[in-house]
């Protein structure tokens, strides 16, 4: 899909759709077009209601097939969050036509980025593996951009970064038959070669000669062998200090020995969204080719029950020979992290970063689909995080990582065990993380409440993988990078 700048008036424009958000309480468009506007408030067929949509064609005086109005409710109660939820429901109506075009909505630099975001995301379906394909017509939107000064590099940051989202729904989307860690490490394999970026992975004997038993413990029980994927960006300094981001790469979670409940397993197939999102952002990075160092690491296992399966009361030990006894076969992420985290640590990073669809407990603590909960002893790198979740609509949430908690994941047969029970599971989590991330600046994403959309009615969003963490992850390199104004 081609996004593009448009200036002028927009009756000018020659598309099939020009589409423009109003305010309920303040509705605005200059020329013919704001009469026709005025019009549909006037008789009452168009109110600007949140979500409200309303067609206007045949249009006289311009050269677009149609006006549609989307409404984003009172002003006041207005958010870059209505912005892509509004664009979102307006592609869904105009998927079958070629060419549309987004009118301004308040300033255009202050509201372009959620308008792209909502239109990329919304046009998304997953459909590879259907015999009837719902494909998308469209080729290109245009975006008035009014007087405000605007570059067409700055439009093509936000659409590559939305595009990364699309790879990382579509890598989560797919299920664990097509998908195990030998195909998703292929995946980022061709991934690295499209965007020229070196790309190594670690087969099961050398994952042995690194005594990463945590990882392998997990994945014992699979006929389905575990990887470990590394990419490594050099767009910076030589001598610079990376980033690296590590994502947890779980292709199917049965839960092991302990396992889940039947109903809804079936989206355990999702368990690998952390790392969907860290191997996508090679196409983010390839593309816009920021100044700086990045590496990505993802531990791929299958989580699955059999006669060779870790049990409850096994004790591992990790790469840095911590122990660890298992409490629970189901809370398997961290365990694949713990020795990626230790892996991490040979690159002299600036700042580790995981992501993780780690806990049901953060689900508890956050609900669904609102924010990700972000934890980690650097508060610098914690706000920065936040800010960079700000500005992308991939909101986070800081929970706290106290020592104290650590008590809770104390015992008798080992360093530490794998849960620290019901109470506080997402930081308790955290606590065993930190654990192995000793040495360098770290924060941990924990995505299990944002990952996926249950009931498919959100705009932007679709039923099935969301892609979350590419665009607050990417938007924090650029922000790094100094790339993107703020």
């Amino acid at each position: 899909m081609e996004c593009r700048i448009a200036k002028g008036n927009y009756e000018n424009l020659k598309c099939d759709a020009l589409i423009s958000l109003q305010y309920q309480d303040s509705p605005t468009l200059n020329g013919p077009l704001g009469k026709i506007v005025k019009g549909a408030f006037n008789s009452g067929h168009f109110k600007g209601f949140n979500g409200e949509l309303f067609q206007i064609y045949p249009l006289e005086n311009a050269r677009a097939g149609r006006l549609i109005l989307v409404g984003l409710g009172k002003k006041a109660k207005s958010s870059p969050e209505n912005i892509r939820k509004a664009a979102g429901l307006a592609i869904r109506t105009v998927r079958k036509l070629k060419n549309i075009a987004f009118l301004p909505v308040d300033d255009p630099a202050d509201t372009i980025a959620a308008l792209i975001d909502g239109a990329i995301l919304g046009d998304y379906r997953f459909d590879q593996l259907k015999s009837e394909k719902n494909e998308s017509l469209i080729k290109t939107i245009s975006y008035f951009i009014g007087n405000a000064i605007i570059s067409q590099a700055y439009i093509d940051a936000f659409r590559i970064m939305n595009e990364g989202t699309l790879i990382a729904r579509d890598l989560a989307n797919m299920p664990a038959n097509l998908l195990n860690p030998e195909n998703l490490a292929s995946e980022a394999v061709d991934l690295g070669k499209a965007y020229k970026i070196p790309v190594k992975v670690l087969d099961e004997a050398q994952i042995k000669r690194l005594k990463m038993g945590a990882l392998l413990g997990v994945a014992q029980g699979s006929a389905n062998r575990p990887k470990m994927v590394i990419w490594d960006y050099k767009g910076g300094a030589s001598g610079q200090a990376p980033i690296v981001l590590v994502g947890k790469g779980v292709t199917f979670d049965s839960g092991g020995i302990s396992i889940k409940p039947a109903e809804g397993m079936e989206a355990m197939k999702g368990d690998m969204g952390g790392a969907a999102a860290v191997i996508s952002i090679i196409s983010v990075l390839g593309a816009l080719r920021p100044n700086i160092n990045v590496i990505g690491i993802t531990p791929l296992v299958e989580n699955m029950p059999s006669g060779s399966s870790y049990r409850p009361g096994d004790v591992l030990t990790a790469s840095n020979g911590r122990t660890i006894e298992i409490i629970s076969t189901d809370a398997e992420g961290r365990l694949i992290l713990a020795d990626a985290l230790v892996y991490a640590k040979r690159y002299n990073s600036k700042y580790v970063i995981d992501i993780a669809t780690l806990t049901g407990a953060c689900v508890v603590a956050l609900g669904q689909n609102i924010c990700a909960g972000v934890m980690g002893k650097d508060q610098g790198l914690i706000d920065a995080l936040i800010e960079a979740g700000q500005q992308s609509g991939e909101r986070l949430w800081q929970l706290p990582l106290w020592d104290d908690y650590q008590e809770l994941i104390k015992t008798t047969m080992a360093d530490m065990k794998n849960t620290g029970g019901r109470w506080g599971g997402a930081i308790t989590a955290a606590c065993l993380l930190a654990n192995f991330a000793e040495g360098f600046t770290w924060a941990h994403l924990d995505i299990a409440g944002t990952d996926h959309e249950e009931t498919g009615n959100h705009p932007y969003r679709y039923k099935g993988a969301t892609g979350f963490g590419v665009r607050v992850l990417s938007r924090f390199l650029l922000n790094e990078a100094g790339v993107l104004p703020g």
